[in-house]
C-alpha cells in the first residue's frame, strides 16, 4: 500500500507532466526560465526554494487535473446509516465515494475545463495573493480532491508536491524532451476501472542541454 501510494502515484505524475510538456513544449522555455530566475536568486537549491517555483506548481497542478491518479477519490464505507444535509439517505454498508475528476472539468469550478493550461493556477495565485496557497499543487478542498479532503487528506502531499517540482526542474534544466517524428500528441491513459495512468508504451525523444543549471552538476 506504501508503495502504491508514495512511489507509484509520484512516477505516474513525473511521467503525465513530461507527456504534458511534450504536448504543449510553449510552456517549456517560461518553466526553465522561473527555475533559473529562483535558483539565481536563492544561490542554488535551498530548503524553501522549491516553494518558490509557482508557475512550475501550477503546471503539475494542470496536468494533474487531466491525469489524476484516479477517477474517484474520497471512498468510504457507510459503518451506520447515514442522512446527508440534501435529504439522501445512505444504508449501512454502502460503498460510496466522490467523482473528483467530473468536480474539476466543471465550469463552475474551472473556466474552460477542456483547454490545458498550464498556468491556470498560478494567475489564480497572482489574483487572490491573501490566499493564494490554496491554488497549490498540495491543497485539498471540496473543489480538489485528488489528494482527499478534510483531516483525512493525504499527509505526505507535501512532500509529493516538493519531490515533483525538484524531479521536473532537474529534468528541464538537463534536458530536452519530445514525441518522436515530430508530433505533439499525447498518448492516450490508461485507465482500469477508475484508476489512470500514463500509456506505458509511449516512447519519448531525449536529449542532454549543453547550459542551464539543474540539481547537480555533471
Amino acid at each position: 500500500m506504501v508503495n502504491l501510494a508514495g512511489i507509484h502515484t509520484t512516477s505516474a505524475a513525473i511521467t503525465h507532466a513530461i507527456y504534458d510538456l511534450c504536448e504543449h513544449p510553449k510552456y517549456v522555455d517560461e518553466l526553465r526560465g522561473e527555475i533559473e530566475e529562483v535558483l539565481r536568486q536563492d544561490g542554488g537549491w535551498q530548503k524553501g526554494t522549491h516553494k518558490k517555483l509557482h508557475k512550475l506548481d501550477s503546471f503539475l497542478k494542470e496536468s494533474q487535473r487531466f491525469s489524476p491518479p484516479t477517477l474517484l477519490s474520497f471512498n468510504r464505507i457507510a459503518l451506520t446509516p447515514l442522512t446527508l444535509s440534501t435529504g439522501v439517505h445512505i444504508p449501512a454498508g454502502t460503498h460510496f465515494s466522490v467523482a473528483s475528476r467530473n468536480i474539476l472539468f466543471d465550469p463552475e469550478v474551472t473556466p474552460d475545463p477542456d483547454t490545458f493550461d498550464g498556468l491556470r493556477y498560478y494567475r489564480a495565485r497572482q489574483a487572490s495573493s491573501a490566499d493564494g496557497h490554496k491554488h497549490d499543487f498540495a491543497s485539498a478542498d471540496g473543489t480538489n480532491m485528488n489528494f482527499g479532503a478534510g483531516r483525512y487528506a493525504c499527509p505526505g502531499r507535501f512532500f509529493a508536491s516538493m519531490e515533483l517540482k525538484l524531479l521536473l526542474a532537474h529534468l528541464l534544466s538537463k534536458y530536452d524532451f519530445r514525441f518522436p517524428h515530430g508530433t505533439t500528441a499525447r498518448p492516450s491513459n490508461l485507465v482500469i476501472d477508475e484508476f489512470l495512468g500514463p500509456n506505458p508504451w509511449a516512447r519519448i525523444l531525449v536529449r542532454k542541454r549543453h547550459s542551464g543549471v539543474g540539481m547537480v552538476e555533471s
